[in-house]
């Protein structure tokens, strides 16, 4: 039984960190790349709540099939990404939304009057660039601190390999 709830939390761990390494920082890349900006721009509000809550959860289910006990540091580096994920679910990312839908309002009310969309939208894009930002680093630690974990847990599954 122990084989088994180490093979289930290998696995749960490589689905948090794989997928939440893969999409942002290759899928995610190449979407802005090949797609236009709105096409884009809804791919990602259909992905993100998916992908914010299983930033939040996944760390917790970890936690709760560790196959070894948790020090500190497994259970600090968990803790940091669970709550860099919700921040990401719960603050930035409505935070992010109400911004684009004020840009779009805009961009709809002074569709003939380009000087002044410009000038009502230019401190809606700096809002948008450091909400953006901050969930960015957020993104970073979660994928930083299951990193440091991989590290713990990689040494707590020594003990399973035969010698």
């Amino acid at each position: 039984m122990p084989l088994v709830k180490a093979a289930s939390h290998l696995l749960l761990y490589s689905f948090a960190f794989g997928g939440s390494a893969f999409y942002s920082y290759v899928a995610s890349p190449i979407a802005f790349k090949v797609l236009a900006r709105d096409q884009f721009s809804i791919l990602q509000s259909k992905v993100f709540p998916s992908f914010f809550t299983m930033q939040g959860i996944s760390p917790m289910l970890l936690a709760l099939t560790a196959p070894m006990p948790l020090t500190l540091a497994p259970a600090v580096a968990l803790s940091t990404a669970s709550v860099s994920g919700l921040i990401n679910l719960f603050w930035l990312l409505p935070w992010n939304r109400k911004v684009k839908e004020q840009r779009l309002n805009l961009k709809n009310k002074y569709k003939d009057d380009p000087e002044k969309l410009e000038e009502l939208d230019k401190p809606l894009r700096k809002e948008f660039g450091k909400s953006h930002g901050i969930s960015l680093l957020f993104n970073v630690s979660h994928v930083i601190s299951l990193l440091i974990y991989g590290v713990y847990l990689s040494k707590g599954f020594l003990h399973f390999v035969p010698k």
